[in-house]
């Protein structure tokens, strides 16, 4: 196969097209949010998310709702420990798991953050229409629960 048919194959492949949307959107976000001075990644973003929304979880139950793998969350969150924008409270009943919580100093990180996740979703999406996001919703849940019954196979 020539270099121009391989091209085309890849162009039009939706999986690549699919792939190269979310790398182009997670590198966008992720500039966005460094040129604001926020010093923190989409991925830590998502980490941060769940814990705004309910701190005191495990990492497995992060990996759970973010889709990553527990080596990545670990990761992660190893990072946000780091920087100061989580806690960790081992568990009474068994010392090798531990509660996961936000710092004062992660908490403050919620609105400004949100606010420019927002804005930026809002600058992607400009153009598509509600019922076009409804949609696209839809089929990512679709795609989402045929993946899920993939890997169960």
């Amino acid at each position: 196969m020539n270099r121009v048919a391989k091209e085309a194959v890849l162009e039009t492949s939706n999986f690549y097209r699919f792939l190269r949307t979310s790398m182009r959107m997670k590198t966008a976000l992720y500039r966005v949010l460094h040129a604001r001075g926020l010093e923190i990644t989409p991925e830590q973003w998502s980490v941060l998310s769940c814990l705004w929304e309910k701190e005191g979880l495990y990492s497995t139950e992060i990996a759970e709702k973010t889709g990553r793998d527990k080596h990545t969350i670990s990761r992660i969150i190893n990072l946000l420990l780091k920087k100061g924008l989580v806690r960790r409270q081992r568990d009474p009943q068994d010392k090798r798991r531990a509660y996961l919580y936000l710092s004062e100093k992660g908490r403050e990180l919620e609105r400004p953050v949100n606010a420019v996740v927002e804005d930026f979703c809002a600058r992607v999406f400009r153009g598509v229409s509600e019922s076009e996001v409804m949609q696209l919703q839809r089929i990512q849940e679709r795609f989402l629960e045929n993946i899920v019954r993939f890997n169960d196979e």
